[in-house]
């Protein structure tokens, strides 16, 4: 059992960047990544059942061994550190081949490789699918739980909606969901020597360029936070404090419904050529979201002079020429590694401008084993893009303390996942008959699946203007309690780490560094103390309103209204001052 491991700063982020643009980590605190740390656990429960050996490997600076030291603490067998300045930079796909070069340095080639899903620093999630490209392994997870039978790994994926049971024949790369076990925590005093870490450099590395100069993703410039909070903290009667909230919140103008932007009409079909083509793929995922896709690839190809090819996984209602789509691909299967076999030859002969997914677990698998097949990096969840000079992609993404990276990519094409959810929903266009075609798609022998389900938590959260959020204050007993402002402000609820770890609430309904990050006009914060890596989910919503009866709760340090007190009896009296503010 192997398992890849990550430092990074604790907590949240600065954002800063240094003039290479790569991310400042100079004096910050560092800690294993807390996916690393399911992964660690998994690696040394699993080779204890089975009578093997458990093996963790890190990329990063000669400081980044603490976290191997940790991991041996912790039990595992051996350890391998690859570190060389040369790999400063590093974007997610060179980082996949060197960690790949990496594990074939090991004696035995390992079964299983685990990983984290994500990182609270780069938030890509897609290095466990470009390793499992790179080495030619299927590829599943997030996993809440996963069981060796014999040459087979039994899986329970989480997905933001539900759970899939997957069963995935070995070798194989697994990524590990954050609640999927207790995470692998040794105080620092039982730490073994560094002395006790093999390491390895690029020079025991197949040759090959590495670090920046040969990342084909790059983050350009850090945009700030948009402003620091001034909190207004309110004591008194539960009915004084909801009258003052109120009279706040309406000067601020929170209960003015924002005017409707237009984001103008999907743009007309451009003339046939394959000269600046966008690719969109259209996986699982919401209506809402395809069109939103779909309208936005149709936007870039009428910058580029080009087309817009929709790749779907299924017959759908979807009326793509509405919505933008020039062309329409149906594969004949679904599984992301047989996907990618098709499509790299089908990509191949059309070289496309553009290759475009959704922030969503079959897209995101997809489009990085397809940035493995092409050299061409990927840029992971954006929330909007742009054409820059040279006919070039950029793209913002949230980055630690509610900033947004800019990133551009040199690859060809350019690929990128978007959050659907953050994307204008333009005026459909008139239809007319478009091009359809069936590509074929292999079975993948290597997956088996069951229970299959949708994550679109997501996108009702990254739309919606107005969100409460509760914390464990709140008994889930008593969530009907929230229904009437919850209606009346048209919000949509959202929960800290805690809350989704019992259940009570989706985890794709989850706020902050490990959950999904918001911009609303509103950010109702209930029952919850304001952890940092929380709050930073919350960093970029207009107004914080924080409901807490412990005066010295950190929220109220990081909201703009705060009312100390009993959220049970306070609801009443906000909903009915709300509701004689916004009636009619």
């Amino acid at each position: 059992m192997t398992a890849l491991v990550k430092q990074v700063p604790k907590g949240d982020h600065s954002g800063r960047l240094d003039g290479e643009g790569r991310l400042l980590r100079a004096g910050a605190v560092t800690e294993m990544n807390p996916w690393c740390r399911r992964a660690v656990a998994q690696a040394v429960r699993l080779a204890r059942e089975t009578g093997g050996r458990s093996t963790a490997i890190t990329m990063g600076p000669p400081a980044a061994a603490d976290v191997l030291r940790e991991a041996l603490a912790w039990g595992v067998d051996d350890a391998v550190q690859l570190t060389d300045p040369a790999l400063a930079g590093s974007d997610c796909l060179v980082t996949a081949r060197a960690l790949a070069a990496t594990v074939a340095l090991l004696d035995d080639p390992p079964d299983l490789i685990l990983v984290g899903a994500s990182s609270v620093d780069g938030s890509t999630g897609a290095v466990g699918a470009m390793l499992a490209e790179l080495l030619g392994l299927p590829f599943t997870g997030p996993v809440l739980s996963v069981e060796p039978d014999g040459k087979h790994l039994r899986t329970v994926v989480q997905h933001d909606s539900g759970t899939e049971s997957v069963v995935v024949t070995l070798p194989a790369v697994v990524a590990v969901a954050e609640r999927s076990c207790d995470p692998c925590k040794a105080p620092p005093e039982t730490w073994p020597p560094a002395s006790t870490i093999r390491t390895v450099t690029t020079a025991d590395l197949p040759p090959a360029p590495w670090g920046l100069p040969a990342s084909p993703t790059k983050v350009t410039q850090v945009h700030p936070a948009p402003h620091t909070r001034t909190p207004l903290i309110l004591h008194g009667t539960p009915q004084s404090q909801a009258t003052q909230a109120v009279q706040e919140l309406t000067a601020r103008g929170c209960f003015k419904p924002t005017a409707a932007t237009d984001s103008g009409s999907v743009p007309r079909r451009a003339p046939s050529t394959t000269s600046g083509e966008v690719v969109v793929l259209v996986g699982p995922g919401p209506e809402v979201g395809v069109r939103a896709l779909l309208g936005a690839a149709a936007s870039l190809a009428a910058q580029t002079g080009g087309t817009v090819t929709a790749i779907r996984t299924s017959e759908n209602t979807t009326d793509f020429s509405r919505w933008g789509a020039d062309v329409v691909v149906t594969l004949g299967g679904d599984e992301p590694r047989a996907v990618v076999a098709a499509l790299g030859g089908w990509i191949g002969e059309r070289e496309p401008w553009a290759v475009l997914g959704a922030a969503l677990p079959w897209d995101r698998e997809v489009l990085a084993r397809l940035a493995v097949v092409f050299g061409a990096g990927l840029m992971s969840d954006l929330i909007s893009l742009s054409v820059e000079p040279g006919n070039r992609l950029s793209g913002l993404k949230p980055s630690g303390g509610g900033m947004l990276a800019q990133i551009v990519t040199h690859g060809s094409p350019q690929i990128a996942t978007l959050r659907t959810g953050l994307l204008p929903i333009r005026s459909p266009r008139e239809a007319h008959v478009i091009d359809e075609q069936l590509l074929p798609v292999a079975h993948d022998p290597a997956l088996q699946r069951s229970e299959r389900r949708t994550g679109n938590e997501g996108d009702a959260l990254d739309r919606a203007e107005v969100v409460i959020s509760v914390g464990r204050g709140v008994d889930p007993a008593t969530y009907g309690e929230l229904e009437p402002i919850r209606a009346l402000l048209g919000a949509e609820l959202a929960a800290t780490r805690k809350v989704t770890d019992q259940g009570w609430m989706p985890h794709g309904r989850q706020i902050g560094i490990t959950g999904r990050s918001v911009a609303p006009r509103m950010y109702v914060a209930v029952g919850l103390s304001g952890n940092l890596n929380h709050l930073a989910g919350a960093a970029r919503a207009g107004t914080v309103v924080a409901i807490n009866n412990d005066p010295a709760a950190d929220v109220f340090a990081h909201c703009d209204v705060g009312l100390v007190a009993d959220w049970r009896e306070v609801m009443p009296y906000l909903v009915e001052g709300i509701r004689s503010r916004v009636s009619g």
